[in-house]
């Protein structure tokens, strides 16, 4: 069930269980991720981001914006990472790193799972084929690679795939796409 984001929060700030649930479907993977790249391969990065949410839902309060939200939730697992694990202590005199180039890594990663998180939710709103192109494109294959794994003629993908750009063009911020860019010369 598709529910826009002012209904979201609004359903969330009035602690609705099936909100709730909805969310964190939809943000636990990229809190996750940013979990596990900010804990250096710690094992318990899902269980820091379950306690992330718990505490957010046992200690709630009511929050402007999903945005909003969010950066709490990246907040709290940090601080989670940082207090329990005394990881900033260690990282930062094993490494040398300052607290604010410490800082300014954390908002990278957060940036990086955001886009990665909206640029999949576009790719998702696709038509299967077009979509499962995309997909196999940003998995490194050629176009001649996906024609053959999906029993059609490369003209067929080339279109298909530039059809799929330019409704991805359409659907997202001329920002992202350029962050994308960034992000995927990068790679």
């Amino acid at each position: 069930m598709l529910i826009k984001q002012k209904e979201l929060i609004q359903k969330l700030n009035e602690k609705d269980k099936r909100a709730f649930k909805l969310f964190f479907k939809a943000f636990y993977p990229s809190l996750c991720l940013f979990v596990s790249k900010l804990s250096y391969g710690n094992d318990s990065f899902e269980d820091i981001a379950q306690e992330a949410f718990i505490f957010y839902w046992e200690n709630h309060k009511p929050f402007q914006s999903i945005v909003l939200l969010k950066g709490y939730l990246y907040s709290v697992a940090k601080n989670k990472i940082f207090n329990d694990n005394k990881l900033k202590h260690i990282h930062n005199r094993i490494l040398g790193e300052t607290e604010e180039e410490t800082e300014k890594f954390i908002e990278e990663i957060i940036i990086e799972e955001e886009t990665y998180r909206i640029l999949y939710e576009a790719i998702s709103n696709l038509p299967q084929q077009s979509r499962k192109i995309i997909e196999l494109s940003l998995q490194g294959y050629k176009n001649k690679e996906i024609a053959e794994q999906l029993d059609v003629s490369v003209n067929t993908i080339k279109t298909l795939k530039r059809n799929a750009f330019r409704k991805l063009r359409e659907n997202l911020d001329d920002r992202l796409i350029i962050a994308l860019l960034l992000l995927y010369m990068d790679l």
